[in-house]
């Protein structure tokens, strides 16, 4: 499995220093993952027919303990509960309300960091959102590595999954476990095909603030790196301090270079050797 890692030249120090940049799980702000307060939704205000109201009664009554049977009958009983109507109808409006889903609790994010790779790398919108607008580089990655696929890091746990897309949200039940709210995200998202690494914050080898945001830092074995791909609308001095990151060190001697290249006749993008 390959692994792809959208990057800004700001980043080069992913390289340079062969370490992951985490984001705190709740550090995102991502409004879905964290629960930010949702609509109620508005009770059915469908009229209760007739037949319906007195199906409802009779109900009541043959719930009556006998003891209370005994003392009034059906026809009393509905007669008189009849009266009562709105509040008897407010009573079967709420029991035909679906159940509100449970959704996971977000203070248990609150000591995880993650990583966010992605399936392929020619992705037009992801260039321009996480490279800089075509400015930036990829870096492809060996997804098969123990490095990722060990259950545990630095004896702590971590979590590699795709992320899955669907409309519903997903509750604490949800078939993906654990932390469901970190692996599934809206049908609109499902263009980016990510791949999210999880792990506790604690297990970082280095924790940086840059610009108010706090980046917990994990080193990687640099064979991890297979390819670099670099951006059409990278500046010639960030090709070249990348092309010499690659030739003088000796950790990345072994890994190819290419660059992003436009389809002629469609919005496509192509992978070409340096």
């Amino acid at each position: 499995m390959k692994l792809y890692l959208y990057l800004s030249f700001r980043h080069l120090d992913v390289l340079r220093n062969n370490r992951l940049h985490f984001t705190g799980a709740v550090e995102r702000q991502d409004p879905f993952e964290i629960n930010r307060p949702s609509v109620r939704k508005a009770p059915d205000q469908t009229p209760i027919s007739n037949d319906d109201f007195q199906t409802e009664l009779r109900r009541q009554y043959s719930a009556l303990p006998k003891h209370m049977q005994a003392l009034v009958t059906e026809e009393y009983f509905c007669e008189q509960a009849a009266k009562k109507r709105p509040a008897i109808e407010k009573q079967m409006r709420q029991r035909q309300q679906p159940k509100v889903k449970k959704l996971p609790d977000p203070k248990k994010l609150q000591s995880l960091a993650l990583c966010r790779f992605f399936k392929a790398p020619d992705n037009p919108v992801l260039w321009e959102r996480y490279c800089d607008n075509y400015k930036g580089f990829v870096i492809e990655l060996d997804g098969g590595h123990s490095y990722f696929m060990h259950p545990k890091h630095k004896e702590q746990p971590q979590v590699l999954r795709p992320v899955t897309y669907s409309n519903e949200r997903p509750s604490v039940k949800a078939r993906v476990q654990p932390f469901p709210s970190l692996f599934y995200r809206g049908e609109g998202w499902s263009f980016e095909q990510e791949v999210r690494l999880v792990r506790p914050k604690e297990a970082a080898d280095k924790v940086a603030n840059t610009s108010n945001q706090e980046f917990f830092l994990f080193n990687f074995p640099p064979g991890l790196v297979k390819k670099v791909i670099t951006g059409c609308n990278a500046s010639a001095d960030d090709r070249k301090q990348l092309k010499q990151l690659l030739s003088v060190d000796l950790r990345y001697k072994k890994v190819k270079q290419a660059n992003i290249w436009l389809d002629p006749d469609l919005f496509e993008l192509h992978v070409k050797p340096a």
